[in-house]
Parts: C-alpha cells; structure tokens; sequence
C-alpha cells in the first residue's frame, strides 16, 4: 500500500468490485471509454471479468480517498513488450472525483512506479478525442501524441479518433526529477 497527499494505492480486492461496476456503469466515465464501457448485465459476469483484469494486470493499484475511504477509481500497467519493456496505462476515476487533481496525482504515481521499479523504458496509452480532461493531463505530464486511430470510437451519434500518447523513461525523469 502507498499514499499520496489525497489518495491510498493499494492492490486488489474482492471489495473494489462494487465500485468497480458503479465507476464502469457511470455515463459519464462510459463516454471517456473507448472499450467495453459499458458494464451489461448480469452484472455477476462482468464483475468476474473486472477481476480477472485486475489479477492479471502487471500492476494495479485501486484507488480510495485517504480522508473518506471512497473508492476512487483504478490505475493499471499491462505490459505489451517484455522484450522491449514497453506498457500500457490503464486510468479510470470516478466522474465524483473529476476536476480535484486526483487523475493527475494517480498517473503520475503510477507512471514513476512502473518506471522506478519495472525497468520501462516506455509507457503509451489511447485515450478518446472529446476526452480534453485526461488529454491535458497526460501533456502536462510529459506524454507525447504518437498516432490517431481515425473514427475509432463511436459515441454520442458520432465517431471520434481514438488517440496514442506515450512517455519515455528519460523524458519522464527530465521532467520529473524529484521522485524518478
């Protein structure tokens, strides 16, 4: 388990379940998903498939509120290349929490984390076009756009690109000198 100023890191737990379904059946956080967002009944199966995620995930750290105990949301690592230490950063806060600073203060944990102690050299993620919010937050923190799946997501009546941000290992450290 770790902290930050806000939030508690810890694994999983059969008990994030619930706010793991509540987080994934939220309309707002379904928009900014581009991949099975929608949590469909019966619910039993899609909570066995969440945790089959999260245990099969390189890291996962669930999110709760240090002050409230609230579940927060989840960030995740999922190695795509061992040979070539590359991964994929998975973040999902609840829409509850949006606009604190929680999202940023999560990825930027999580990415040190997996780069301190996973030996990466880099980290890449897709995030969806309308999803300014978490857009400005992965180019504060140093990702880079990398490419664009055109239409890749269909949301609202209307398709949007889907697009690929990633870090590297030495521009993450240049930028965040004090806890690489």
């Amino acid at each position: 388990m770790f902290t930050t100023e806000n939030l508690i890191f810890r694994g999983f737990a059969d008990e994030d379940l619930d706010g793991i379904l509540a987080l994934r059946s939220d309309p707002l956080v379904q928009r900014t998903q581009s991949f099975s967002a929608i949590a469909p009944p019966p619910f039993s199966k899609y909570k066995q498939y969440m945790k089959t995620f999260a245990e099969g995930s390189s890291l996962w750290f669930s999110l709760v509120h240090k002050e409230s105990y609230d579940y927060v949301g989840y960030c995740c690592i999922n190695l795509l290349e061992a040979k070539n230490r590359d991964a994929r950063l998975g973040v999902t806060i609840s829409s509850r929490f949006w606009g604190k600073g929680y999202g940023t203060e999560a990825t930027r944990f999580t990415v040190n984390h997996a780069f301190k102690y996973f030996g990466l050299q880099r980290i890449s993620l897709d995030v969806t076009e309308s999803n300014v919010r978490a857009r400005t937050v992965y180019t504060k923190l140093g990702f880079k756009e990398e490419g664009r799946k055109r239409r890749g997501n269909w949301i609202d009546g209307h398709w949007e690109d889907i697009i690929a941000m990633g870090v590297l290992d030495d521009e993450w450290a240049e930028l965040h000198p004090s806890i690489a």
